[in-house]
């Protein structure tokens, strides 16, 4: 029986989505203060990369940009701007950050999204195939075809869907410029190299981290009677597989999302993509520092609340 003090000191805990936000925010304040002395780190700066060889030049344009502070100095004045909705100016083009951030934030969306549902989609099914054809001739064939894809670099996979899609069958730009005169969603095809580069990648690292969960559910009692009494495998896979599979395919999904969020940053600079990717590298080439750190933020504040959503979802999916 449970003491009314061993009562109390449960109810004092804080709120399970409270604890979350919490570590979220707490990831959020450490990776962006470690993001900002890391690029601070980066071979020269801005003002050295304008002015050169004049070393005169270089030091007056530290201080107008305020770069000839000291690095814990910097960091407190951008943490207090960020505090206030203010991420700075573009060392480039003397325009707020903000703004440019935020369109570019949209334009991957645009391909992360699509991506993440068919790489989730995918992994799931390849998983469970993966788990309910093992030590089945298919489901080696099926394993050694995501082992390959896995090992793949993303240049060298990229590379094989620009000839496969652009030079062989002609269904694609092998390029992904984007005319803004006209809406994205009337360009379909501009988006399908790089929505294709994100998802095929993800979704065989997926179905490799699901397939031993899928295999423990497969496995257990329930399913094997199921396959016992002559039922069907997609209805196996629906109402037996599916539900006790919740928590592994949540955390997996958010891992996704990040993992394409990241990656998109390599399909962009390939494909000539105009998303938050290729901004971030354009603005590291350039050493626009308050472009880096305003795209990095969002980079790292979407991959951590997906990450921290997909804990709390698992852990009240296995508490129900």
């Amino acid at each position: 029986m449970t003491s009314p003090r061993s009562r109390s000191v449960t109810d004092r805990r804080p709120h399970p989505l409270v604890t979350a936000l919490a570590r979220w925010a707490a990831g959020m304040a450490v990776v962006l203060s470690a993001l900002f002395v890391l690029v601070d780190a980066l071979p020269s700066d801005y003002a050295g990369r304008v002015a050169g060889a004049n070393a005169t030049r270089a030091e007056q344009l530290r201080a107008s940009y305020g770069l000839d502070a000291p690095v814990t100095v910097r960091l407190v004045r951008w943490w207090a701007g960020i505090a206030r909705g203010d991420a700075g100016v573009s060392f480039v083009d003397a325009h707020p950050v903000l703004p440019k951030v935020a369109h570019r934030f949209m334009m991957t969306a645009a391909i992360g999204v699509p991506a993440m549902l068919i790489a989730v989609t995918a992994a799931v099914v390849v998983a469970f195939a993966l788990a309910w054809l093992d030590h089945t001739l298919p489901g080696t064939w099926l394993s050694v075809a995501v082992s390959v894809i896995v090992g793949l670099p993303e240049v060298v996979l990229i590379i094989a869907l620009v000839l496969l899609g652009a030079v062989w069958l002609g269904w694609v730009p092998p390029v992904s410029l984007v005319n803004p005169a006209i809406p994205l969603w009337r360009q379909p095809t501009i988006l399908l190299l790089p929505v294709t580069a994100l998802a095929v990648p993800h979704a065989a690292w997926g179905a490799r981290m699901l397939r031993g969960s899928a295999a423990d559910v497969i496995s257990g009692d329930l399913v094997a009677s199921a396959r016992r009494r002559g039922v069907g495998v997609w209805r196996i896979a629906v109402h037996h597989v599916l539900p006790r599979w919740r928590g592994p395919i949540i955390q997996v999904s958010a891992m996704l999302a990040a993992g394409i969020i990241g990656g998109s940053v390599v399909v962009e600079a390939l494909l000539a993509y105009p998303g938050l990717g290729q901004l971030l590298a354009s603005a590291v080439a350039n050493r626009d520092t308050p472009t880096v750190q305003a795209a990095g933020a969002a980079v790292v504040a979407v991959s951590l609340a997906l990450l921290t959503a997909a804990d709390y979802a698992a852990t009240r999916a296995e508490e129900s």
